[in-house]
Formats: C-alpha cells, sequence, structure tokens
C-alpha cells in the first residue's frame, strides 16, 4: 500500500469516527437533559436539607471543577510570590489590606465588596459553606517573618518551602499574605483559596495590592494585534469568534424594534384612541392581541398572567364583540375587491419608483448581501465546529480512560513545594526568535520540553514518548484581573511536550511546534469546552459531583503535568508598582496543581523577564529543582544551536 492509499484510508477512518462520535453525542443528549434535570434536583434538595441542618452555615450553590478536585489532603490554594524593593512597612500593608479591601464597600449599595474574606470554609457532605468567623483579626492573615529568624537570598527559597507546605488553620479564612523583608526589599507571599476567587469576586490584583491604573484594561494597539509573536494571534486559529452574525442580530433587532414601537403607536388604543372608531379586521385584532400579551408579560410576567391579560384588555376597552366584527369585516367581498384594486394600481404605480429606488440604494442591497453570506459562512463553520467536537472530546477525555500507554506516575504526598528560576532577559529569547522564525511561546515551551526530559532521565522516571499536559496560555491583564469580563478568557489545550529529542534544541523546537500546530488543529472542540467549563462550570452541572471527582482523579493520570503561559505585551514591560508606589521586582504565579497532577509549571514574563516557577508534590523534591537549573542552562543552548541554525538557513539560500 502507498504512502496516499494510506493517507486515504487514514482520512476515511476519521470521517467515520467523526460521524459516529456526532451521533453517539446526538442520541445522548436525552441522557445528559435528563442527568441535568436530575442532578440540579438532588443538589437543591441536598442544599435545602443542609441549610436546615447547618442554619448557620452559608453553602456555596455552584460547584466548580477545582471545588470536584479538591481533597483534605490535596486542597487549591493560588500562590502568588512578589518581590518589592524598598523597605518594608508592616502596619502600612495591613492598613492597606483592611481599608482597601476588607472593609471595601459598594459604592451604590454599601455592602461589602468581598463580603466572605472574613469567613472561614467548611466542607458538609461535599458542599463547600462560609462560616463567620468572630475572632477574625487582620493580625492573622498579614504576618512576618518572625523576629529570631533571618531571611537573606541565599535562603529565601527554603523559607518560602516551610510556609508552603504549612497549612492555613481549618479555623480562620483560607487566606494568608506573609511578609519576608530581606536587606533593601522584601517578599509578599500571598496564598488564597480559589473559592475566594471564584465565588467572592476577591482579584489576585486586590490582594497584592497594585496600583489598579497598572492593570487597567486598554485596547489592544493595531500594531499588537497583528504581532505573530503574540498569544492571540497564535490561539486565533484555534476558534474565530463570530463578527457577521453579531452584526446581523444587532440590525435584526432594531430593525424589529422599529416595527414593534410602529406597531404601538397605530394599533395600540391607549396610543391610538381613533383605531376604535375604524372597522376593524383580523390583522388588527391580531396587533391589538399581541400588543395586549406583551404588555401583560411586562408587567408580570408569567405569574397571575391571565389576570394580567384581562386587565390590560379592559383598559383599553376591547370587547369580544370587537373580535366578531373583525371576523366579519375581513371576510367581507367588499374589503376583498377593494384591496385587490388598491393592490393593482399601488403596484402599476409604485412598480417604477421601486426600481430607482433600488439603483439609488445599492449600497444598502450589497451591504445585506455581503452580511447575509457571511452570517451564513460562519453558521457553516459553527455547525462544523459542532459536528467535529465530540470526535475531539471522547479522543482526549474518554479515551485515556482506556488507554495502557506508558505514563509519569509519581506517589503524592499532598503537601507543595515551589521552586524558581532566575530572570532570563527576553532579549536572549527575542533574539532565537529572530535567528528560527518560531513564537516566543513555542520557544520556551521546547526549552521546558528539554528540561523536562533532563529531570526525567536524572529522576529514573520512565516516561512516553510525548507527555501530555493541560496547557493554559494567558495574558498579563488576563492572569490580574481574573473577574473582569471584559479581558479575554483563553481555553486550555491538551498538549503533548516532546521527549524524544535526543538533547537537540533545534530538533526539540521543530518538534513542539509540530505538537502546537496539531493541538490547533484538532482541539477546538476541547478549547471551547474548556472555555465554558472556566466560565460556567458546564461539566459538573450535568453530573454529580463524586462522578466528576472520580472522573477528574483518574484523568489526571493521564495529564500529570499542568502548564501556564502568562504572556507580556512587548510595548509594556514596565514594572508595576503597590498602592504606596513601590516598584515590584518580580511576580511568580503557581496554579495548584490538584488530584493526580504532580507538577504545575508557569512560565511568567514580567518586566522584561522571563522565569520558570514550579510547584510539586514535596515527595519530588529535592531533585524536582533540577527542572529550574536545567531550563536557565538550556536558554544558552538554544542560542547556540538557533545561530547555527540561522547560518545554515542563510548559506542555503
Amino acid at each position: 500500500m502507498t504512502y496516499y492509499e494510506e493517507e486515504e484510508q487514514n482520512d476515511g477512518g476519521q470521517k467515520v469516527f467523526t460521524l459516529f462520535s456526532f451521533m453517539l453525542a446526538v442520541t445522548s443528549l436525552p441522557f445528559f437533559c435528563c442527568s441535568y434535570i436530575i442532578t440540579t434536583a438532588s443538589r437543591y434538595i441536598l442544599l435545602r436539607c443542609l441549610k436546615t441542618v447547618y442554619p448557620n452555615l452559608e453553602f456555596i450553590n455552584t460547584v466548580s471543577i477545582r471545588s470536584a478536585m479538591d481533597t483534605a489532603k490535596n486542597t487549591g490554594f493560588i500562590v502568588v510570590l512578589l518581590k518589592v524593593n524598598g523597605q518594608c512597612d508592616l502596619n502600612l500593608i495591613k492598613n492597606a489590606i483592611q481599608s482597601n479591601i476588607i472593609d471595601k464597600r459598594d459604592r451604590l449599595t454599601g455592602r461589602l465588596c468581598f463580603p466572605h474574606l472574613t469567613c472561614c470554609l467548611t466542607r458538609k457532605w461535599l458542599r463547600y459553606a462560609w462560616s463567620s468567623d468572630k475572632n477574625f483579626s487582620i493580625n492573622n492573615h498579614v504576618v512576618s517573618t518572625p523576629e529570631d529568624v533571618i531571611v537573606t537570598e541565599e535562603n529565601i527559597l527554603e523559607y518560602i518551602n516551610d510556609i508552603v507546605k504549612t497549612h492555613i488553620p481549618s479555623k480562620q479564612p483560607q487566606w494568608q499574605i506573609t511578609v519576608v523583608p530581606i536587606e533593601d526589599s522584601f517578599y509578599l507571599l500571598v496564598r488564597m483559596h480559589h473559592l475566594y476567587a471564584s465565588e467572592d469576586g476577591v482579584g489576585i490584583s486586590d490582594l497584592l495590592l497594585l496600583k489598579s491604573n497598572d492593570w487597567k484594561y486598554t485596547e489592544k494597539s493595531p500594531a499588537h494585534q497583528n504581532d505573530v509573536d503574540s498569544i492571540q494571534n497564535i490561539l486565533s486559529t484555534v476558534y474565530q469568534a463570530p463578527t457577521a452574525l453579531p452584526r446581523l442580530y444587532e440590525h435584526v433587532s432594531e430593525i424589529w424594534t422599529n416595527t414593534w414601537n410602529e406597531l404601538v403607536s397605530t394599533y395600540d388604543p391607549l396610543e391610538n384612541p381613533k383605531i376604535l372608531k375604524h372597522r376593524p379586521n383580523a390583522f388588527v385584532f391580531s396587533a391589538m392581541v399581541a400588543i395586549v400579551m406583551m404588555s401583560a408579560y411586562k408587567d408580570t410576567g408569567y405569574s397571575y398572567y391571565p389576570n394580567s391579560v384581562r386587565k390590560e384588555l379592559v383598559k383599553r376597552n376591547i370587547r369580544w364583540h370587537y373580535a366578531l366584527e373583525s371576523i366579519v369585516y375581513t371576510f367581507h367581498p367588499a374589503l376583498w375587491i377593494s384591496f385587490t384594486w388598491w393592490l393593482m394600481v399601488k403596484g402599476l404605480f409604485r412598480f417604477p419608483i421601486t426600481v430607482l429606488l433600488m439603483f439609488r440604494n445599492t449600497y444598502t442591497y450589497v451591504y445585506w448581501t455581503y452580511v447575509l453570506m457571511y452570517s451564513a459562512s460562519e453558521m457553516l463553520y459553527i455547525f462544523r465546529l459542532v459536528y467535529n467536537a465530540p470526535r475531539t472530546v471522547i479522543q482526549e477525555l474518554v479515551f485515556p480512560f482506556f488507554s495502557r500507554e506508558q505514563r509519569v506516575e509519581f506517589s503524592l504526598s499532598g503537601k507543595k513545594c515551589v521552586y524558581w528560576s532566575g530572570p532570563i532577559d527576553m532579549a536572549v529569547v527575542n533574539t532565537i526568535h529572530n535567528n528560527t522564525g518560531a513564537a516566543t511561546c513555542e520557544i520556551q515551551l521546547s526549552m521546558l520540553s528539554a528540561a523536562l526530559q533532563e529531570y526525567f532521565d536524572k529522576a529514573n522516571v520512565k516516561y512516553p514518548k510525548n507527555v501530555m499536559t493541560t496547557t493554559r496560555f494567558v495574558s498579563k491583564n488576563n492572569l490580574f484581573q481574573l473577574n473582569d469580563r471584559r479581558v479575554v478568557s483563553y481555553g486550555l489545550l491538551s498538549l503533548p511536550l516532546p521527549m524524544d529529542i535526543d538533547s537537540e534544541p533545534i530538533y526539540c523546537l521543530h518538534k513542539m511546534q509540530e505538537c502546537l500546530q496539531e493541538a490547533i488543529a484538532n482541539q477546538t472542540g476541547l478549547y471551547i469546552a474548556s472555555m465554558w467549563q472556566i466560565d460556567h462550570s458546564l461539566a459538573t452541572s450535568f453530573l454529580p459531583s463524586p462522578f466528576v471527582s472520580y472522573g477528574l482523579s483518574y484523568l489526571s493520570k493521564k495529564y500529570p503535568l499542568t502548564v501556564t503561559y502568562v504572556e507580556e505585551n512587548k510595548w509594556d514591560n514596565e514594572k508595576r508598582r503597590l498602592l504606596w508606589d513601590q516598584e515590584v521586582e518580580a511576580i511568580l504565579y503557581w496554579r495548584p496543581p490538584q488530584a493526580n497532577v504532580c507538577l504545575s509549571l508557569s512560565m511568567m514574563n514580567y518586566g522584561g523577564n522571563l522565569r520558570l516557577a514550579i510547584m510539586a508534590d514535596a515527595k519530588m523534591a529535592p531533585l524536582c529543582q533540577e527542572i529550574v537549573s536545567k531550563y536557565e542552562n538550556n536558554v544558552q543552548a538554544f542560542v547556540l544551536a538557533a545561530e547555527e541554525y540561522a547560518k545554515i538557513v542563510n548559506t542555503s539560500d
């Protein structure tokens, strides 16, 4: 069999599998609908029972993916570390937290913006609940290094790890800021349970005490939008948001609104009392009934709707004899004769004028043709996504349950350790970009892949040809404004990191490019599904929490690594400042690894520098620190390899 015949056979098999997946998804819709109804009803009954048994607790109604993955030993905490230049003033930080966050109130309602920051978290029957902490004190949540402990740059990593391994007391609200002064600067370690962000709306930038103007959302400049190296451009091919359909919807809504207003002004007896003095017909009476029904719905909704309809009919003096008269006059022969004569005369004289107006309004007709054609193409594009989505979801989320491929496995203790690299100048990464043409994120991911391979070899960990990860790409503004809906939220990609790279930087880079492009091309459905899950907790709405927890626990064995790539705007690498104008030298972010995820890796671009931050299970320490050192050492190897690659390319040209 030739290569082309094999390709045709594989393509035919993919088409059959895609059709089968789509038909399976369609036939499963009744099951998911029933599951949604049963799950929603069961949770409602459970919450009512829990509220009766525990009246002093405020139960959280929603169940997110992170909540489903939480266990007593492995709870999802968002961890951020700041290095700030200047002297540390602990009282200033406490007062800023108390006045700007805890006591902050909404200007319109006067209510607390973050009321649960003073509440503890408890769990009853797999459901989280808030409990008030009457003994809340800011001194328990903004703490400093003990006086007898001296911390320097040499032992800061060890000291931060000691704090991360220590659990916040369960009888206190699950957030804490630790201030660590060293010489002419200090560190701020922020630990916060994920529910304070998702349920109470606490943004990371709030607890980081960063100036709000620094993180204010601004429209991207055209130069940045066309930057081939930006996240937005790389992910633009994953899912192309419709543009013509929203425009068509706006136009149709505007036309409908104008038509309805004209209908009301003409046929509503309250607006035009003379309408009742004219001879009625079926159209006039139908318009009146529609106006009455809509007015009744606006006043009462669905409750007491029949009574409201009667009141509206009486208000407009519309009687039943009016309906009978409209039927009689509608089918009267004289009416049809006059209407036919009017239609013929109007058509005879109106047709030439209509033709002239069509030539005059050619632009309008061309515009509507353009909108309708592009709307139709976007509808076909959406249908194609919906058609292919079940195949992707089955391949990435169902097949792993039955896969026997080699996996990266570690025994986990639940406690965490953190490590981070020194600053790597982004000018060095840009040099590799200029010599190879690869995107910045592809370069950084390939360096990470090479470092992981060396670590696995040294730790004697068996690994497959590709280590599967869940990778999230975010912009810096998105990361620190998690609750700002104007900021674009990106989904997840099931991204394999190549391990069969033979310590060849350029080969590793090309393999990483292939893996990223393949994931972008084939995972549109999974990407959109992850966006809905992140924003709307879609999966947990259809399935009971124990099923979701078990499924995620098993699924995370195939995805033992989670990667977060935080991009900084090339034209905005200015360092940020705290509320009182102290400069933030460095920012590190750790996305919490949960279930069977053993490594959380974050590539943080900030202030013109790149840093790798890893959070691992404590059982993997201290050997997992090799990932950081290998990552730093690989930079120079990639630079030299990129220079040699550029020479070869230029010579061949």
